[in-house]
């Protein structure tokens, strides 16, 4: 791990003796996210977790039934998520993996998904990367952070897409898509308090589906 993703971590509890704290707020702050797998691919299924890092989203998903595989690419963020696993009692496996060679996991899944992880590669590489998770399930979901990130942690080495051009990143790997939507409140500008208050509910959903939100995802099939 580059010492920048330590310090990544460290600063976001992943090391914490506390890190529990830190973990449900990832949990309230992914809820979307985990709801639309549960929509799309409802448990007990098989998920593939790509880029896992402490294993959080593994542990949730767990606890609804899912049957999940974290990987990454990180020997002791493997070891941390395995004795976290084994803290919390849930039945979730990590394994060191190569996210360009996933063929250990070819056709066992029944969706595959990424966190926060292929936005830090060039395009045409997060393309070749979603085809390889798409031989692992037939369902495929990719979720980035947008430039509104910039209001809270900064953006470094992140690829900045629209909700449309990640759907055509997910349609140039082959897949047709399924759902797009953004999730997670924006930093409280002036601009966005005002929006969150006078704004219907279903309105301020549809302007988070386009992307005025922290994160952006897609989920495509085969």
């Amino acid at each position: 791990m580059t010492e920048r993703w330590k310090t990544y971590f460290d600063d976001h509890g992943a090391f914490d003796p506390q890190w529990l704290k830190t973990a449900v707020q990832h949990w309230g702050f992914h809820e979307t996210m985990y709801g639309m797998i549960s929509r799309h691919c409802p448990a007990p299924a098989r998920l593939l977790d790509i880029g896992s890092g402490p294993g959080w989203s593994g542990f949730y998903l767990s606890t609804l039934g899912y049957d999940v595989t974290g990987v990454d690419n990180e020997p002791s963020l493997v070891e941390l998520a395995r004795a976290r696993a084994e803290q919390l009692s849930v039945r979730c496996r990590f394994e060191v993996g190569d996210a360009f060679d996933l063929s250990a996991y070819y056709g066992s899944y029944d969706l595959v998904f990424s966190n926060g992880v292929l936005e830090h590669f060039d395009r045409d590489i997060t393309v070749k990367l979603l085809r390889e998770q798409a031989k692992c399930a037939p369902l495929v979901l990719i979720e980035i952070p947008t430039k509104h990130t910039a209001q809270s942690d900064g953006v470094t080495d992140e690829r900045i897409y629209s909700i449309g051009q990640l759907a055509k990143i997910v349609e140039d790997a082959g897949l047709s898509v399924q759902v797009k939507f953004g999730y997670g409140e924006l930093a409280s500008t002036p601009t966005n308090i005002f929006l969150r208050r006078m704004l219907p509910r279903a309105v301020w959903r549809w302007l988070q589906n386009r992307g005025y939100a922290y994160c952006i995802a897609v989920l495509g099939s085969k």
